[in-house]
């Protein structure tokens, strides 16, 4: 009944040597034909995953098809076989970025795209306003990032504490350019809401990936076109995934699971999910496109942090791999396709269709 249709490739990177544990946390893939010099046919963006000390931003390479482990190296590697000789400056490893100036802890969930020759990478720390937010550094070589305004405030998604719900954690954001037809701005985006077990989610819209205004915002409802238990988490839907059907409507790649924080058990899965032209009504049923993997497998608890690739036919898939109880993350790849003219799945009732929006 799904449009996306899966197939595992397994392993493609696992905890780097000097990252901390769990290892790799919040993958985005990244073209990389258009900034000039890069050496590499894509980079992998990736952080710590809620490391308590500094954190920071690692940086994969890779030529050739994505989902192939043979094909990526680290950036640690492809410096010390001269691939970036030619940066005058350059981080001489990884992390290749952490964010100094605003905030403490860590500078985690990196997501990436290439404007006009530019890496525009946004992540989050803690420690702003007393929470979590989002803030924005680009880069002319893919690999040296400065922060958007420099020294002054770089968080670039606002929240007000005195009317917005939540704690004021605006994180975990994933945008892309605009794909709906009933978006005006050119590019859109969604984020966490609030944290802890009360969260919610966001969709922001923008015209120049800097100046961002909110949409709209969600709340997570068990049972809400997924499993009575589980819930979409709209702050872990691949942007570059959303794919129009003839009819008008949207599918797209997201993360579904259940409601945890702090020390509770995550578990979380990869659906498709339905959407209308506002990029925010859900219209259908969501099907599972990949479940957990067998007891042992690198995924055998969680699947996350989806980032996908269009290559011809195929469409190469990345995410989180998640086992060990919360301790051992891996990057995993599948490679599939996308068929509009499969079925739909069941329509949902138009009174049940916005059921998610938050209308304070």
């Amino acid at each position: 009944m799904s449009h996306f249709t899966f197939a595992r490739t397994g392993c493609l990177i696992s905890r780097p040597e000097n990252m901390p544990e769990p290892g790799p946390y919040y993958t985005t893939l990244v073209d990389m034909a258009d900034v000039a010099g890069f050496p590499f046919d894509y980079a992998l963006y990736f952080s710590t995953d809620h490391h308590k000390g500094e954190g920071g931003i690692y940086l994969y390479v890779c030529n050739g098809v994505p989902t192939d482990a043979a094909n990526w190296k680290s950036y640690d590697q492809a410096v010390a076989e001269g691939n970036f000789e030619y940066l005058v400056q350059k981080p001489m490893s990884n992390p290749i970025f952490l964010d100094a100036v605003q905030g403490n802890g860590h500078t985690e969930t990196p997501h990436a795209n290439v404007i006009k020759g530019t890496v525009y990478m946004t992540y989050h720390k803690n420690g702003i306003n007393n929470s979590q937010a989002t803030l924005l550094a680009t880069s002319t070589d893919g690999v040296n990032f400065v922060r958007i305004r420099g020294d002054a405030d770089s968080v670039v998604l606002s929240y007000d504490p005195q009317k917005d719900v939540g704690d004021g954690h605006t994180g975990y954001f994933r945008w892309c350019r605009n794909p709906f037809a009933g978006i005006v701005e050119k590019y859109v985006g969604y984020s966490l809401h609030g944290g802890g077990d009360d969260y919610h989610s966001a969709i922001w819209v923008s015209d120049n990936a800097v100046d961002w205004q909110k949409a709209g915002v969600f709340t997570p409802i068990e049972g809400f076109a997924v499993e009575a238990d589980r819930m979409i988490i709209w702050h872990e839907l691949d942007p570059a995934s959303v794919t129009r059907l003839d009819s008008g409507e949207y599918v797209a790649i997201c993360g579904v699971g259940n409601r945890a924080s702090g020390g509770v058990a995550r578990i979380s899965e990869l659906y498709q999910i339905y959407l209308a032209s506002d990029g925010q009504t859900l219209l259908r049923k969501s099907c599972k496109l990949l479940g957990r993997g067998d007891v042992g497998a690198p995924d055998a608890e969680e699947l996350a942090s989806a980032t996908t690739m269009r290559i011809g036919d195929a469409v190469h898939l990345i995410y989180v791999g998640v086992t060990g109880q919360g301790r051992i993350n891996t990057i995993m790849g599948a490679i599939g396709r996308v068929d509009k003219t499969s079925p739909d799945s069941a329509r949902l009732p138009v009174a049940e269709q916005q059921c998610h929006f938050y209308r304070p």
